[in-house]
């Protein structure tokens, strides 16, 4: 698992496939799924994971002028999506909801 932790800034930070293969791994009910919600003008995605524990959702937006979100703006959002609801799950929770994918990806932006 360490190989899905990500140091930044001096935080550790996991990845969603980090929190895909937590989730898994800890058995039990599971369940992921997605929806493109209806907002315009932008591309939003809604993550939901079920487990014995509740359900949770996370939410995620495009930002197509960043090249890979213009690539597979659809994918992005659904990735980020799907990590924060895990997180708010409880799967591979550090000190935030955040994953390292997301803060890479504001990194990025920064630039």
């Amino acid at each position: 698992m360490d190989q899905k932790v990500i140091k930044i800034h001096g935080k550790d930070y996991i990845t969603v496939a980090g929190r895909v293969q937590l989730a898994h791994e800890a058995g039990g009910k599971l369940s992921i799924t997605t929806e493109v919600l209806p907002v315009p003008d932008q591309i939003v995605v809604k993550a939901t994971v079920v487990t014995e524990k509740g359900t949770f959702t996370g939410i995620s937006a495009a930002n197509p002028a960043k090249m890979i979100e213009k690539i597979s703006p659809y994918e992005v959002a659904e990735t980020s999506a799907v990590g924060r609801a895990l997180g708010f799950a409880g799967f591979g929770m550090t000190d935030t909801i955040a994953t390292a994918d997301e803060i890479m990806k504001a990194e990025e932006q920064k630039k």
